[in-house]
């Protein structure tokens, strides 16, 4: 059950400090346990250190964390937020409806390299490569070996109880994924945590109650009764469609090789070109602008995106950022996203919610800081960032493990609550 949800925003770290000192009043000594994200970008490292020794050593309290991303440059219900806001979300949760988990099952190498500047057409001379090397069957590679074992603390629940997961990952997730495959039919949400190798020397910076981590992964496990089970989305701010729906015919590890049993990477060039998107005299966009595939549900929603990385019009096959990549029957959508969109959150005020954001740090080194004073208490809400984006599974469709790397998607786990505080309070 979870009994707090919020997220502090500040341009102080006093203001983080505060509200820690706040939140440990009030929770502290009950055997509960603490989720938590904290800004990596809090400019003292003694202060830094400072807000993550109080939230670790809350008397009697269970915690999971991680340094997370930036919020600035984003607005939330109508506000805009700072560039340089830093930001503190919690949530409690009382410790006999969760327990906590560590991972340390390894990942993999990356399969795939190529960076995405442009789509050189066939009759270009060459210069730079764009190298796009054979797809890795996702599955294959994992069935392939023995059966991943769940963590080891999950093992000792009776999965039935199981409702949800919540975690914060380094960048190599696959093992714990493929682990998840004993839990079919729970919806699973986690954040690759910031990137923190010049912060705390650590590639990402994970907390379990009073131990700190640079890599594996650490998360919750939501049980109770089903008439509480948290609803799973994920929304995708700011995007346009390009074209029209087609059907994936043929696809091979994170690659999609033919649309509609054409070339994908001709298909988007004809679409950016028809759109009128500004380009530069070669032909090819610019660096700012982000290209994605959308899966495409059945009422018409896009309800997943898959960030394209690169492509090649002469070999056809885009690649995605996404461990895999949709299957071949799939309906999808190329969609256009522009660097410079700014992420507009509505957040819910019926509800209690737990939100992970996808954030650009192109965006946040473009934009001026504002010097408004910013003290934003949001209610029943949390709300963690990271330019590496986060992973999702939805119940209904166990074993689709769709990473949302595009800035501006958005992942929420939510609970219904007839009484709630609301949901934006500007502190005095």
């Amino acid at each position: 059950m979870v009994l707090h949800l919020s997220t502090h925003l500040s341009r102080s770290p006093a203001g983080l400090l505060s509200r820690i000192q706040a939140l440990s009043n009030l929770y502290a000594g009950n055997d509960l346990t603490l989720l938590f994200a904290l800004s990596a970008s809090i400019p003292d490292s003694q202060d830094l250190g400072r807000a993550v020794n109080g939230l670790m050593n809350l008397e009697n309290t269970r915690t999971i964390g991680c340094l997370s991303g930036r919020l600035g440059s984003t607005q939330i219900n109508g506000k805009d937020i700072g560039n340089d806001t830093l930001s503190l979300s919690v949530a409690v949760f009382d410790s006999r409806t969760v327990k906590s988990f560590r991972s340390t099952i390894p990942g993999r190498e990356e399969t795939q390299v190529g960076r995405w500047h442009a789509f050189r057409r066939k009759e270009e001379k060459e210069g730079t490569e764009y190298p796009l090397n054979e797809g890795v069957s996702w599955e294959d590679v994992w069935k392939g070996n023995k059966e991943t074992l769940l963590p080891e603390e999950l093992r000792t629940l009776d999965l039935s109880e199981i409702q949800s997961i919540l975690y914060f990952s380094d960048l190599k997730p696959e093992g714990l994924l493929s682990s998840f495959q004993n839990l079919p039919d729970v919806s699973k949400l986690g954040l690759l945590a910031s990137s923190t190798p010049f912060i705390t020397g650590r590639p990402v910076t994970l907390f379990q109650n009073k131990e700190i981590f640079g890599s594996g992964a650490v998360g919750l496990a939501i049980t109770g009764e089903t008439k509480s089970i948290p609803r799973l989305r994920a929304d995708f701010l700011s995007v346009q469609k390009l074209g029209g729906v087609m059907t994936v015919t043929q696809s091979e590890g994170n690659m999609v090789n033919t649309l509609d049993n054409d070339n994908p990477t001709q298909i988007l060039l004809s679409a950016i070109k028809r759109s009128g998107l500004d380009t530069h005299v070669s032909g090819s966009f610019k660096e700012e602008e982000q290209f994605s595939l959308g899966a495409v549900s059945s009422d018409g929603n896009i309800d997943r995106v898959y960030r394209i990385t690169a492509g090649d019009p002469s070999r056809g096959s885009i690649s995605v950022d996404s461990p895999s990549a949709p299957i071949p029957g799939t309906r999808v959508q190329f969609l256009h996203r522009p660097m410079s969109a700014v992420p507009n959150l509505s957040l819910s005020r019926t509800s209690q919610s737990l939100n992970f954001l996808t954030v650009s740090d192109e965006l946040h080194q473009s934009r001026q800081s504002t010097p408004e004073d910013l003290d934003i208490l949001l209610q029943n809400a949390f709300l963690a960032s990271s330019e590496n984006g986060f992973i999702f599974e939805r119940a209904t469709q166990s074993g689709e493990n769709v990473k949302c790397s595009l800035a501006g998607s958005l992942g929420t786990l939510s609970w219904p609550s007839p009484q709630l505080v609301s949901g934006l309070q500007e502190n005095s």
